[in-house]
C-alpha cells in the first residue's frame, strides 16, 4: 500500500504546461528583434543621408531652377525698391505744393479697390456710411452737398468714369449687352464700360476660385 502511495505521489499532473509563467529570455529576445525592425522602418523613411549621388541629373536641376528663381526674385525687389524711391521723390514735390499727401493716399487705396474690381462694395459702403450718419444726426451727414462740383450742361462721362459705371453695372447685376453707351455714336466709353465690367466679372471669379480652394 505504501508503494502505491508513492508512485501516486511523483505522477505528473496532466497539462503542466499551462501553470509555468511566460520565458523572460524570449520575451527580451523579441523585445529586441521587435526594436531592431522598428529602427529600420524609421531609418528607410529617413532616406539616404550619405550616400552617393545617384540621379545627378535631378540635382543639377533642382539647382539651376531654384537659382533662377532666386535671381528673378532679387530683380523683382530692385524694382520695387525703385518704385519706392520714386514714389517718396512725388510725395515730397506734392507736399511741397501744398498737397495733402493723405488725402491722396486714401484716394490710392480707394483706386486699388476700383482696379480689383470692387466698385459695387464701395458705393454701398459710402451709401451705408452715409445713412448711417443721419440716423447718428452727425453733423457733416448735411454738408455732402458740398462734395459735388457744378457740372456744366452737355458733359459727358469720361473714360474712367464710364469704366467704373461698367464695374458698378456687374455689380448689380446688369447683363454685358446693358451698356448704356452706344456701340456706333459712342465708341471710347462703349469699350471703357464693357472693359469695366468684364474687370468686375474676372475679380468676381478669382474670388469665388479662391474661397473654393480654401
Amino acid at each position: 500500500m505504501a508503494k502505491g502511495k508513492r508512485g501516486k505521489g511523483k505522477q505528473e499532473l496532466a497539462d503542466a504546461d499551462e501553470f509555468i509563467g511566460a520565458d523572460p529570455e524570449k520575451e527580451a529576445i523579441e523585445k529586441i528583434a521587435a526594436a531592431r525592425e522598428a529602427a529600420a522602418k524609421e531609418d528607410e523613411k529617413k532616406g539616404d543621408n550619405g550616400g552617393p549621388i545617384l540621379d545627378r541629373d535631378a540635382w543639377r536641376r533642382a539647382v539651376n531652377e531654384s537659382i533662377a528663381e532666386d535671381l528673378e526674385i532679387e530683380s523683382l525687389q530692385e524694382q520695387v525698391a525703385e518704385c519706392r524711391g520714386r514714389l517718396s521723390s512725388i510725395r515730397k514735390v506734392a507736399k511741397s505744393c501744398g498737397v495733402d499727401w493723405d488725402v491722396v493716399t486714401q484716394y490710392r487705396k480707394i483706386q486699388k479697390r476700383i482696379r480689383k474690381g470692387e466698385m459695387g462694395e464701395l458705393v454701398t459702403e459710402h451709401r451705408r456710411l452715409g445713412e448711417l450718419m443721419g440716423i447718428m444726426n452727425c453733423p457733416l451727414y448735411t454738408q455732402f452737398d458740398l462734395f459735388k462740383l457744378p457740372v456744366e450742361e452737355g458733359d459727358k462721362p469720361s473714360n474712367l468714369e464710364a469704366e467704373l459705371q461698367g464695374q458698378h453695372a456687374y455689380g448689380q447685376g446688369a447683363k454685358l449687352t446693358d451698356n448704356p453707351f452706344h456701340h456706333a455714336d459712342d465708341v471710347e466709353r462703349h469699350n471703357e464700360w464693357r472693359h469695366g465690367w468684364t474687370q468686375a466679372q474676372n475679380a468676381n471669379a478669382r474670388s469665388m476660385g479662391s474661397e473654393a480652394a480654401h
